[in-house]
């Protein structure tokens, strides 16, 4: 609960001071050893924005909000962004969800652009638990899966996630928990002849605990802290549940 409520306090604050392009120099520093643990930090970047509880939306249910990711830091093995001096860096996204009739699934849409970046993607969303008004003490379970197009001036790629979260359907303070896997692939283009078309392919886990809050109906707020392959990172996120 302290690194949850720490991260609440902190993501402004990371996000305040993390570079508003942090791949500015990535030209500069790319190279083939170094592509897979830069695709590593973005794909766990992304994939944390991934959920905020373990309940689906249910038909016809309907959502839209905001979220965002920060990690503290690159991994020690992420030379590009060390290299190039940066610190804290995040994708934030925009995102919308409905639920499907006779499925009982929800699809997802998400996406963001800045500074020549830009990630276009979607997912869906499926219940294998959900608690009712006379079963409130068990947990609601889903698992999820998304895929997400990633374009940037100087590289190219994709990111898939799957994911599995659990969460408790109680008033106002709804905690959660849930893991993940980012399968992240990279293709760097329009930085040189001799690295133009190298391309690098990794995945790694994801763990996430966090709180969310509904302090008014349909609305909803939430934070949680995150271990991306190792490294801490920061998840905040707003929206709203029709």
């Amino acid at each position: 609960m302290k690194k949850i409520i720490l991260s609440l306090c902190l993501l402004p604050l990371l996000a305040a001071g993390a570079k508003a392009d942090p791949f500015s120099d990535f030209k500069t520093y790319a190279s083939e050893a170094l592509l897979k643990p830069f695709a590593a930090d973005l794909g766990g970047i992304i994939g944390a924005n991934d959920f905020n509880s373990g309940r689906s939306l249910g038909f016809p249910g309907f959502e839209a909000g905001l979220a965002a990711t920060v990690q503290a830091k690159p991994s020690v093995e992420n030379r590009i962004l060390r290299d190039a001096d940066v610190n804290a860096f995040g994708v934030p996204l925009l995102h919308a969800g409905a639920a499907l009739p006779l499925i009982g699934a929800d699809v997802m849409v998400r996406g963001t652009g800045f500074s020549g970046f830009s990630i276009i993607g979607g997912g869906l969303r499926k219940d294998v638990l959900k608690s009712g008004t006379l079963t409130k003490f068990i947990p609601d379970v889903s698992v999820s899966a998304y895929y997400d197009v990633i374009t940037y001036d100087y590289f190219k790629g994709s990111h898939l996630s799957l994911d599995a979260s659990a969460s408790f359907d109680i008033p106002v303070i709804k905690p959660y928990v849930g893991v993940g896997i980012d399968r992240t692939t990279l293709e760097i283009k329009n930085v040189n002849a001799a690295l133009n078309g190298v391309d690098a392919t990794i995945s790694k886990p994801r763990y996430t605990v966090g709180v969310r809050l509904s302090p008014l109906p349909l609305l909803y707020v939430y934070g949680a802290y995150n271990i991306l392959h190792g490294q801490a990172a920061y998840s905040l996120g707003a929206g709203a549940k029709f």
